[in-house]
């Protein structure tokens, strides 16, 4: 009796996007100069959510950085924050006069960047006075640091990353800040930043054809071998007897990888699995044109995709029952 066998693969774990504080500064006024550190906070990379906005956020307290909400995920890994330090240029004022500093977000992001929200700060070098109030802007009082003389504080707050269902381009992100100080709103000095991130997105694998072994006659006597070529689909058979019918017809498992063009991601499957059905199973041992590091064609900003045969083979007896085998195993791709 001829018995049927095929497996099929499931689809892989998707692997979170870049953010990176690159900042530039304004004039100011004699009284207050400010600068912000650049290039921080700096989270690498980051791989967008299939859908649905992926929170970051950076703590001003310790600059480590945790996902709040959504599904993408971070590839980086590292505290990071930014910098601010605070310059007095006013004389006597640098040493009698508490400074006022507002820290806030402008405009609305650019490529998969939201806007910044949620900004918390901690004191570096600077004396706090009293608590910090609010979130967007956070508004909070520096206590008098001497003419000449500098004092710093650190940023964080919430960056979210678009999701991959907006259709925004990846790669480069950025959302702007500002931070504004003065003794009086007529004596005031502010600057600003960016807030970059370098944007993935998703990694997905999909099938478009699955292994299939078709129509197996088995041996008369003793055992064969029954394979399907990972780079043809040809499928061969040894032993006494053993016959592969031509319908329904053998196939070779066609995968494809689409992610951020240019990555590079690891490929990786099981070297067997089993296929049931109404006897023992049959154990199929794996073949694949590629596996480990793989690169993804095109470059950063477009989809790159990349393409690989899987195929196998199991053994056959005489004894083996009739009927129907099938089995699944699961290939998984992730950025590396």
């Amino acid at each position: 009796m001829p018995a049927k066998t095929y497996g099929y693969v499931g689809r892989p774990a998707g692997r979170l996007a870049a953010l990176a504080l690159l900042c530039t500064t304004a004039p100011a006024t004699a009284q207050t100069v400010q600068s912000i550190s650049t290039s921080a906070p700096d989270l690498g990379n980051v791989v967008s959510a299939p859908s649905g906005d992926t929170v970051f956020r950076v703590s001003a307290s310790t600059g480590v950085v945790d996902r709040v909400s959504g599904t993408g995920s971070r590839l980086s890994t590292g505290t990071t924050r930014a910098l601010v330090t605070v310059v007095c240029n006013a004389g006597g004022q640098c040493s009698s006069k508490d400074i006022n500093v507002r820290v806030g977000s402008f405009g609305s992001g650019t490529g998969r960047a939201g806007q910044l929200t949620n900004f918390t700060v901690a004191p570096g070098t600077a004396t706090f006075k009293g608590t910090p109030s609010g979130s967007n802007p956070v508004s909070f009082t520096l206590a008098p640091i001497g003419s000449g003389s500098t004092a710093t504080f650190w940023v964080g707050a919430d960056f979210p990353i678009r999701g991959n269902e907006t259709g925004a381009a990846t790669g480069n992100a950025t959302s702007g800040f500002y931070v504004y100080v003065s003794f009086s709103t007529p004596t005031a000095g502010s600057t600003s930043g960016l807030a970059v991130a370098r944007v993935f997105r998703p990694i997905t694998i999909a099938a478009s054809s699955n292994l299939a072994f078709g129509k197996i006659v088995r041996p008369t006597s003793g055992s064969g071998t029954v394979t399907i070529n990972a780079t043809t689909g040809a499928r061969s058979v040894t032993g006494t007897g053993v016959v592969g019918l031509s319908s329904p017809g053998p196939t070779r498992a066609v995968y494809t990888v689409s992610g951020e063009g240019g990555q590079t991601f690891s490929l990786s499957h099981p070297t067997s699995f089993q296929m049931t059905g109404p006897g023992t199973p049959l154990t199929v041992s794996l073949t694949s044109t590629a596996s480990g590091t793989q690169s993804l064609g095109s470059a950063i900003g477009s989809t790159g995709t990349f393409a690989f045969g899987m195929g196998g083979s199991f053994p056959i007896s005489s004894t083996t029952a009739t009927g129907l085998y099938q089995g699944t195993y699961q290939v998984t791709v992730q950025y590396n």
